[in-house]
Formats: structure tokens, sequence, C-alpha cells
């Protein structure tokens, strides 16, 4: 059986990593809106705003169901799920990504 503490600490870090990623999608919906970029520029802020939308509604629902069911392995699922997109935007602000 899975610690409480545990579970909780899980739970909150998970939400956390995903409130993260709501702010880099507020982010990108921003950019978009203010058309910055350029038509190619636009056309692929445009995509990934939309790819990071659709992954963040899918983390959301494992997200909810995992807390709901105080599911360990659907917390962590999540929140690996929900740390690829810092990760990609950290390794951006780093350069790694050239």
């Amino acid at each position: 059986m899975e610690s409480s503490a545990a579970l909780s600490w899980l739970r909150l870090a998970a939400w956390t990593v995903f409130a993260l990623d709501l702010v880099i999608l507020l982010q990108m919906v921003y950019a978009v809106a203010a058309g910055s970029g350029g038509p190619t520029g636009q056309a692929l802020l445009r995509g990934f705003t939309v790819m990071l939308a659709s992954g963040l509604a899918g983390i959301a629902v494992v997200l909810i169901a995992s807390s709901w069911k105080r599911s360990m392995i659907g917390l962590w699922i999540a929140l690996i799920c929900a740390a690829i997109p810092l990760l990609w935007v950290g390794a951006g602000m780093l350069g790694l990504g050239d």
C-alpha cells in the first residue's frame, strides 16, 4: 500500500508541473494572438500550440483520474508526461536543441 504522505507529495508535484505547462501554453497562445514570427513562423507556432493543448488535455484527464483514484502509477505517468514540455522549453532556452 502506498504511503499517504508520498502520494500527497507526488500529487502536489504532478499538479505543479501541470500548472507550469499551462503557463507555457498561455504564453504560446499570446504569441499566436500577437502575430509574431511572419507567416511561416505563425503557422508553426499555431501548430505547436494546438499540439501542446491537446497533449495537456490528455494529461489533465490522467491527472484528474489518478488524483481521484489515488493511483500512484497514474500520478507518475502524468508527472513524467507533463515534464516533457518543460524539458522541451528548458532545452530551447539553453540552446540545446540547435
